[in-house]
């Protein structure tokens, strides 16, 4: 029965080769995000060895804050410490370095750099211990010159003696160019834009605090082990805040952090592999399914001259596991080729890592081959226990009827799948959010068991329409759709899983840039806004110009609004807490925030504002005190100056006064502006303008604009997710297109003798493009109502996360509906070529 399994499953290569496109696709998703991954990670594990290769020992300060998703706020060390350090036995060089940030424009005011990666400013030092070394040009000579990577040259098409603005955290400087420098061999590191300056100017200028460095590198002469002159030299600073790691402990310890950040990212991309697969499983479930009826008159065959059920059963399963060992192998090809193209595509447009070889682990191969078998072998389980079934009678019958989209116990299945979907949806948006995920997965699941029974009723509805408009071709599209309910209703199925996502996601956002509208514009009351091109959390616009357009006789006020991490007491533990930093006095005009108790009047230096929802968690009410640890560990103890009821300006808001005197960069993100009384928002603009001139990465946009740039910011973001959605979309037009032929290759008699009696080949090719309309209809039915359940249950689910708005995008639902039918028609393109060249006289001879 083996054999004959294996030569059943190779004698149809054509449909092998279909069934196993689902499994390529989904597992080409699944291989291609690990390969991805691991070549990501493995670049930055080669970009750190390469930094601190001929380090043998890292000299910094022990205080550190650690906030969400990675970020951190270490404090610097004096720099005379660098003499210190050198003086140690055991020490051939030391140096001091600087990391903070500085952003590159060309002396007309073109922004160096893309928009993501970060931009840093540093210390050039010339030693042949750096991982940097000049390529053309020479280090920086005094405080005018600097030298920068040599990607940001080439971007900027920048020569040695060329004139550079540079944003640091002092304002905007000229500096000449007097080098160019490749990072260990490298146009530079990580996507980065590097300028490195003298040690004087780099902390004058990008840090703003002469006599402090972030940090010591420590080359040995060789008379002793890099641990143990780690240890020395901590001994020499015991009880002074100060750490010295190991060259290969400081290497390990970014190589872990950028690790720690790649999972969350692999993860993410996982789950959309994961949806893609279980869309393709449908498809996989639904050939299986064909598979097992077109055979019907074989297995009986198989029953009659002795075989038995199990040995029916098995010769299915052996052919699911040829399938899943052919889609696993192919599918790890086919991630491979997906995550080169996707690097190059990254690296292209300066998104991607400088040292970009394709990291491919074995392992990668054994769970793409695993999770192919594996996932086929499930869907083939019914199937397959149906074909076992088949009495040896029916070797006599030639066609198999699909009854069981009338099955009592499908609508009995149905109706309790959904309303276990409603009682946790219920419960979910209800508070507790733990019962959205088995209600979110009733829904999914009652589309599948009620789908058959939707199929028939709505093909019959569209029948009549379809005659009118196309006469025959119509009729029997209608006809043949509702003659295999069960059929049609999975692979339309597939489709709406695909489509509800997608209109899930575009409903959340819809929402959110509905609230992000409503609350901005119901909380910023001012004219303009000043915000940075791009900081990413990293850096952003010197506080000066702040304090130049409070200068302007146009302006009323202007409120700088920067983010530091600091850290609070809770339960005894030091927690990392984001802050905002503003004036407040001048907060107070151009923010309208609903506050519960207290406000703007009473925060100052020693005073904190809460959002209600971190006050209500701690159980703080207005006069209570909380207490900050910054990160020199100077503890200070704040008043709750006020609560407000509103997060869309984060849980907790600070004085910018509270960090004077402290080691902390200070930026602002945005700069919120008010006019003057009496001056025309034209003239306010322009004054505002000769400011935001002499700042290259500043960008000035009037309310409105305002309102719009920050609830667009969501549009990134949504575009991202459905080009991960649309695998799953691919997947599913793959469905027709499979379905369809094996519906041909099921009819081609039908279809000869059709022909044979008058029917055109144009009304053939019609008719299964119109059966392929109404699939597609039916999964753009039953898609949109799934999708836009999704979406209200997610956005009600986020309501006290300041999600109060839910909106519909009705031309982007339009777009997907219409995307969808036209996909299906295209889709049909080949099995309708095929169903209009069916043998005529085959089907007479064999009628």
């Amino acid at each position: 029965m083996f054999r004959i399994s294996l030569k059943s499953a190779l004698a149809r290569k054509g449909r092998l080769l279909l069934t196993s496109l689902a499994v390529i696709a989904g597992c080409a998703f699944l291989s291609g995000v690990f390969v991805f991954s691991d070549t990501i990670r493995g670049s930055f594990d080669r970009l750190f060895a390469n930094a601190y290769e001929n380090t043998d020992a890292f000299v910094r300060s022990s205080n550190v804050i650690e906030g969400d998703f990675g970020a951190e706020s270490r404090d610097r060390i004096p720099d005379t410490l660098i003499a210190e350090v050198r003086a140690l036995p055991g020490v051939a060089e030391a140096e001091g370095d600087i990391q903070g940030f500085a952003r590159l424009a060309t002396a007309d005011g073109t922004v160096v750099g893309q928009d993501g990666p970060p931009k840093f400013g540093g210390v050039w030092i010339d030693s042949p211990s750096s991982p940097w070394a000049l390529a053309e040009g020479t280090g920086p000579a005094d405080a005018t010159q600097v030298v920068i990577d040599r990607r940001s040259s080439k971007e900027g098409k920048i020569e040695v003696g060329d004139t550079l603005q540079v944003t640091g955290q002092v304002g905007v400087r000229e500096f000449t160019v007097s080098g160019i420098a490749t990072f260990a061999g490298a146009d530079t590191s990580g996507g980065a834009t590097w300028a490195l300056f003298d040690l004087p100017t780099a902390q004058e200028f990008v840090i703003g605090q002469p006599g402090l460095v972030d940090s010591i590198a420590v080359v040995g002469d060789g008379s002793i082990t890099d641990v143990e002159l780690a240890d020395l030299i901590e001994q020499q600073y015991v009880g002074q805040d100060i750490e010295a790691l190991t060259g290969t402990e400081i290497t390990e310890e970014n190589q872990t952090a950028v690790q720690e950040g790649l999972q969350f990212f692999t993860i993410f991309l996982t789950i959309f592999a994961v949806i893609s697969l279980f869309v393709g499983s449908f498809i996989i479930y639904n050939v299986f399914s064909i598979s097992a009826a077109q055979r019907q008159r074989e297995n009986a065959l198989l029953r009659a001259i002795g075989a038995s059920r199990g040995q029916v059963t098995r010769v299915l399963f052996v052919e699911a596991i040829v399938v899943g060992l052919v889609g696993g192998l192919l599918g790890f090809v086919g991630g491979v080729g997906l995550a080169t193209a996707i690097i190059k595509l990254l690296t292209a447009t300066g998104f991607g890592p400088s040292d970009t070889s394709l990291t491919i682990k074995p392992w990668v191969l054994v769970v793409s081959v695993i999770v192919g078998v594996v996932v086929t072998l499930i869907c083939a389980i019914a199937p397959a226990i149906r074909s076992g079934r088949v009495p040896p009678l029916a070797a006599m019958r030639d066609v198999a009827v699909d009854r069981s989209a009338l099955s009592r116990g499908r609508m009995i299945t149905g109706a309790l799948l959904l309303a276990v979907a409603v009682v946790c949806i219920g419960l979910g948006v209800g508070g507790n959010a733990i019962w959205l995920g088995p209600g979110v997965a009733g829904l999914f699941g009652s589309l599948v068991v009620l789908g058959p029974l939707l199929a028939a009723p709505v093909s019959r509805i569209v029948t009549k329409p379809l005659t009118a408009m196309r006469g025959v071709s119509g009729e029997i599209a209608g006809r043949n759709a509702a003659t295999s309910p069960k059929r049609t209703a999975l692979t339309a199925g597939a489709l709406a899983i695909g489509l509800a996502l997608l209109i899930g996601v575009s409903t959340l956002g819809s929402s959110v840039k509905t609230s992000i509208r409503e609350s901005i514009g119901a909380q910023f009351s001012g004219d303009f806004a000043v915000s940075t091109s791009d900081s990413q959390g990293f850096g952003g616009l010197p506080t000066t110009l702040t304090d130049e357009l409070n200068e302007l006789p146009e302006v009323a006020g202007a409120v700088g609004i920067g983010v530091n991490l600091v850290q609070l007491l809770e339960e005894g533990q030091p927690v990392g807490k984001s802050v905002l930093t503003v004036d407040p006095e001048r907060a107070a005009t151009l923010f309208d925030l609903p506050f519960t108790d207290g406000g703007w009047a009473d925060l100052d230096g020693n005073g904190i504002l809460m959002s209600t929802d971190k006050a209500d968690r701690d159980g703080l009410v207005v006069g209570d005190t909380v207490r900050v640890i910054f990160q020199n560990q100077e503890t200070r103890d704040l008043t709750v100056a006020g609560i407000f009821d509103s997060e869309d300006f984060g849980n907790l808001i600070v004085d910018r006064a509270l960090f004077d005197g402290q080691t902390t960069d200070l930026f602002d993100v945005q700069v919120l502006v008010q006019s003057a009384d009496g001056v025309s928002i034209e003239a306010a603009e322009a004054a505002i303008r000769t400011v935001t001139d002499r700042y290259p990465t500043s960008k000035v946009q009037t309310r409105e604009e305002f309102i719009d740039d920050q609830s667009s910011q969501v549009d990134g973001f949504l575009n991202f997710i459905y080009a991960l959605l649309l695998m799953s979309v691919f997947i599913a037009v793959l469905g027709i297109v499979i379905t369809l032929l094996l519906a041909v290759y099921e009819r081609r008699r039908e279809l000869g003798l059709v022909r044979a009696i008058g029917m055109t080949r144009p009304q053939v090719r019609s008719s299964i493009r119109w059966e392929a309309v109404i699939t597609a209809l039916l999964g753009a039915l039953m898609g949109t109502v799934l999708g836009l359940t999704l979406g209200w249950v997610v956005v009600k689910a986020l309501e006290d996360q300041g999600l109060n708005s839910f909106s519909v995008s009705i031309p982007s639902i339009a777009i997907f509906v219409f995307a969808s039918i036209v996909v299906a028609v295209l889709a049909a393109w080949f099995p309708a070529r095929r169903a209009a060249n069916a043998d005529i006289l085959q089907a007479i001879a064999t009628t």
